[in-house]
């Protein structure tokens, strides 16, 4: 029987790779989408922060996406991720709660919502003046194959790819990994090395990734990407 799909209201694009309102930090990745289609707002697709991490997070990945995510949105900075389970969905919210506009790339067609539990998450990125994205036509139902596709497509918006927890084996990798073909840079909170769900984001920083160990460190990590200064704390009194 075939799946329903809940469509989704709001406007729709399409732009083509030679067109002048293409996203440009997507022109020079490696394999660029030749078409991108979308729901919402073709102009929310900008730089910004990739924040990506495990499907089946644990309450220490949903609080680090939550509370770097955030982080990042307050400072004006746009929040990219893929709209799955877990961190993906958290970063989204954080985003939509900081009231910054943020963008979830899709492995099928735009108006194939998949995990449908993220419908309404969806919807509200729509209504915020975010967008969902995708390489896919209309009508593409989303493959096991699409989703690591699409994470190039996560990390060649973003200047930076902040990690938040991967286990063994991890889709996740293939976002670092596009982000290092890209020249972007990875960032990663580190876990405990007893933690199943931190066996892959670990191994980033032994091989470069830079790690986020608190508020500061990430902060230091966006003013060399984006130029933005810490925001400081209002005085008392």
């Amino acid at each position: 029987m075939p799946v329903k799909y809940m469509q989704l209201e709001g406007p729709r694009f399409e732009v083509g790779l030679g067109d002048d309102d293409f996203p440009r930090p997507l022109r020079d990745i490696p394999k660029p989408p030749e078409r991108l289609y979308g729901v919402g707002e073709l102009g929310a697709l900008v730089a910004g922060l990739a924040v990506v991490g495990a499907r089946r997070a644990t309450p220490y990945g949903r609080g680090a996406a939550k509370r770097f995510a955030t982080l990042a949105a307050e400072r004006g900075i746009a929040v990219i991720s893929g709209g799955a389970r877990g961190c993906d969905a958290v970063a989204h919210e954080a985003a939509l709660a900081a009231g910054m506009p943020t963008v979830a790339f899709l492995g099928g067609g735009c108006d194939q919502v998949y995990p449908a539990e993220n419908a309404g998450l969806f919807q509200r990125i729509v209504d915020a003046g975010g967008a969902l994205a995708s390489e896919h036509e209309w009508g593409f139902a989303p493959l096991p194959f699409t989703f690591r596709e699409r994470n190039r497509l996560i990390a060649g918006l973003a200047r930076a790819t902040l990690i938040v927890e991967a286990g063994l084996p991890s889709g996740t990798f293939s976002t670092a990994d596009a982000a290092l073909a890209a020249g972007r840079e990875v960032l990663v909170v580190p876990g405990a090395i007893t933690s199943a769900s931190s066996r892959g984001a670990n191994p980033l920083l032994c091989q470069g990734a830079v790690p986020v160990v608190d508020d500061d460190s990430l902060a230091d990590a966006l003013m060399g990407a984006f130029g933005c200064l810490r925001r400081e704390e209002a005085p008392e009194g």
